[in-house]
């Protein structure tokens, strides 16, 4: 549920940034984007894929992150080039009265504090203000900020500052618009006890509803009056004043939903550019330690004809109980097709399952 914060958010401190440089600016500065990423693994590492795409194409960025998500970096800034197209702002986590001291991540953070960390993370507003106002009639004048569409506090930032705002969605267009639908209308279910009450979404195409268990955690514990809550919807509601949106999808994934645009993006352009991944040849650690390297998985695939494994990932921060985990694993068993499940370490998966997919050629756990 959304924490009451114990104190005020004026007894926030207001770090101050320190800035590391991959290298020099070129004689003639090519345009300069300030980049914002969400601290959640899911959110950042697809946007850092973007920012090395931009840089290949022209563009200096500078990425923001603090002291726990600038190893995320560290590949993206091993492999810039010289001429400096990325480097990294890294600023303190702002202090927050609701967040345990150290937490500055979604995976260090249990779902009831996510919101928290969404309100705590716009505490950087003021910093990155006067950092960009320093540069303003420099070389690295900004002229535009990409950010994660859970960063909205971005918006009204990039209006002080007289610049563009685009926000990034990291997981498609559906995803975002579900949850922007959802605080742009605050629907709520006819009967409070009932958790399969419908809520309908009329604005997407289809006009899809959902029972009132599926919706969003930080959708069904919003109080009115709660700051914190109030903090995430006012940082949702801003992306809809974007200047457009850049989301992790394709055409051939979700047409009907860039084919016009959507209320619930505020009517803005989305451009597709997705799906992001990293060079084929890339040989780095993209947040974490894997069960299985990328040169065996995509030797493991070159076995099979193309569009014939599926894959199955929850995320990082979804918790799958033990009888799903027994229905998706019995499935996979029956039907004997191909398949890549991202698991992860804590997934609970049934007894033998992991060495009978295995054995039998057709399935990989990671």
């Amino acid at each position: 549920m959304c924490p009451s914060p114990a104190r005020r958010r004026s007894h926030r401190s207001e770090p101050k940034p320190t800035t590391a440089m991959a290298a020099t600016h070129p004689t003639t500065p090519a345009p300069h984007v300030l980049v914002v990423p969400f601290p959640a693994q899911g959110h950042m590492i697809p946007l850092l894929d973007l920012v090395g795409l931009l840089a290949s194409r022209g563009l200096r960025l500078t990425v923001v992150a603090t002291p726990a998500t600038a190893p995320l970096l560290a590949p993206l800034l091993a492999a810039a080039r010289p001429d400096g197209a990325v480097r990294a702002l890294v600023l303190p986590f702002p202090s927050h009265p609701v967040l345990p001291t150290g937490v500055e991540m979604a995976k260090h953070a249990p779902p009831t504090l996510f919101p928290a960390l969404i309100d705590a993370f716009a505490g950087l507003r003021g910093p990155l203000r006067s950092w960009v106002r320093a540069r303003s009639d420099g070389p690295d004048r900004v002229v535009a900020i990409l950010s994660d569409f859970f960063c909205g506090w971005t918006q009204p930032l990039a209006v002080e500052l007289g610049v563009l705002r685009i926000a990034f969605s990291p997981s498609g267009v559906y995803g975002a618009a579900v949850l922007q639908s959802l605080f742009r209308r605050m629907p709520r279910r006819e009967d409070e006890n009932d958790d399969e009450s419908p809520i309908s979404f009329p604005d997407l195409p289809g006009a899809p509803a959902y029972p009132w268990r599926q919706m969003t955690l930080m959708y069904r514990t919003y109080k009115d009056g709660d700051e914190v809550c109030e903090a995430v919807r006012r940082n949702l509601l801003w992306n809809l004043e974007s200047t457009s949106f850049v989301s992790n999808t394709f055409r051939r994934l979700e047409e009907r939903y860039l084919a016009a645009p959507l209320a619930d993006m505020g009517f803005r352009k989305v451009r597709a550019v997705g799906p992001l991944a990293p060079a084929a040849d890339a040989a780095v650690n993209r947040g974490g330690e894997t069960a299985v390297s990328a040169a065996d998985l995509c030797a493991w695939l070159d076995k099979f004809a193309d569009g014939s494994v599926v894959y199955i990932s929850f995320g990082s921060m979804a918790v799958l109980q033990p009888p799903h985990a027994a229905a998706l694993a019995s499935a996979l068993e029956r039907t004997e097709v191909a398949f890549v499940w991202a698991a992860g370490p804590t997934a609970p998966l049934p007894e033998g399952f992991e060495e009978r997919a295995a054995a039998g050629g057709r399935g990989m756990v990671c």
